[in-house]
């Protein structure tokens, strides 16, 4: 939900920057809170859909969109401040000031490629920098809807910024001045990405990503583990969870079971958990047996895999077990298990 509301927003901005007002009056104002609304409800629209249509999803919070138009609001104040406009609320911006945004927007939602087409990223603005006016210096800006940062930026978002700053000097080399900003909606401020260039460290990261026969080398941990969507091929982290070298989880768990019986009706269904028999993903019965009740897409997928006569063992992701039954839904996973133990590419 907070991805698909970010995208609306991200899409609204682009939209506003975009937005044909060649043959409106100059001094025409009241006009940008209106359309800034029309706008993100279409793109809300959108992305309600794609998020619908997604196997796995929650439910759709209709009441978070007066939070993504505050969002929507923050990040087009920070697009008048970089035009060197006032300040000032949506209802007040003429035409006029608009035009003035409009004309240090270069591009937006571009897709940056490096010199050996290797590496790819996708930069939200380029804007003319109000500080470099004489060496036209340029922003990479990249507008973030979530959490802002406390005093620094993340490292993570530090090195995104900087491998967009740097794949766009790569192909402008003649730019004297190419600066990297994370633009934070919630907290309507803009943080400067500083640091030596990373497209060597990038590169060879690259390298170390090529496919081989034998799979990369497992570094199970809480904070690897506990948002891995990969869990249903890694036998590793069913044996690090066995040996307790890794968490149950709280509200939400995941875990390898085998289906012990299904009302096919109410959705209650019972689940023996799997015990790892080695290192290699082989698994053996247990003791420990748990209550479910499944409802939405979750049903629905186990049924379809009753139907198909599976024979083995399952994996169940984002299982909500905040009390003695376990509760599965449109946010949930089943899978079978099937860890990956080689690649199947030559």
């Amino acid at each position: 939900m907070a991805a698909s509301s970010g995208t609306a927003i991200h899409n609204s901005v682009e939209d506003l920057c975009n937005l044909d007002i060649s043959d409106r009056d100059a001094e025409e104002v009241g006009w940008l809170d209106s359309t800034a609304r029309e706008v993100l409800e279409r793109n809300w629209r959108e992305e309600r859909q794609e998020f619908l249509d997604t196997p796995r999803h929650p439910s759709w919070k209709n009441e978070l969109f007066s939070k993504a138009l505050d969002g929507l609001t923050s990040a087009l104040g920070l697009l008048l401040e970089k035009a060197t406009l006032p300040k000032q609320d949506l209802p007040g911006v003429s035409i006029r000031s608009w035009r003035q945004v409009q004309s240090i927007v270069i591009a937006t939602e571009a897709t940056l490629e490096s010199d050996c087409g290797r590496l790819m990223g996708r930069l939200d603005l380029l804007i003319l920098d109000p500080e470099k006016k004489e060496e036209e210096g340029w922003i990479v800006a990249d507008l973030k809807t979530g959490r802002p940062p406390g005093s620094e930026l993340d490292e993570k978002v530090r090195r995104q910024l900087l491998f967009y700053r740097d794949i766009m000097r790569q192909g402008n080399p003649e730019k004297k001045s190419i600066v990297a900003e994370g633009w934070y909606s919630s907290n309507e401020t803009i943080y400067v990405a500083d640091g030596t260039p990373i497209l060597e460290e990038a590169i060879e990261a690259w390298g170390s990503m090529a496919i081989t026969k034998t799979p990369f080398q497992a570094t199970p941990s809480e904070s690897s583990c506990s948002f891995c969507d990969w869990k249903a091929w890694c036998p590793d982290w069913w044996v690090s969870r066995d040996r307790g070298l890794l968490g149950v989880g709280r509200t939400f768990r995941d875990e390898v079971t085998k289906i012990v019986r299904l009302d096919r009706e109410s959705g209650a269904a019972l689940f023996e958990r799997a015990t790892p028999l080695d290192d290699e993903g082989a698994l053996g019965g247990s003791e420990y047996r748990f209550g479910a009740i499944l409802k939405g897409r979750a049903l629905e997928k186990i049924k379809q895999l009753e139907q198909d006569e599976l024979d083995g063992y399952l994996f169940l992701g984002s299982a909500r077990a905040d009390g003695k039954i376990v509760h599965m839904g449109d946010w949930s996973e089943i899978l079978p298990w099937k860890p990956l133990l080689e690649s199947t590419s030559n």
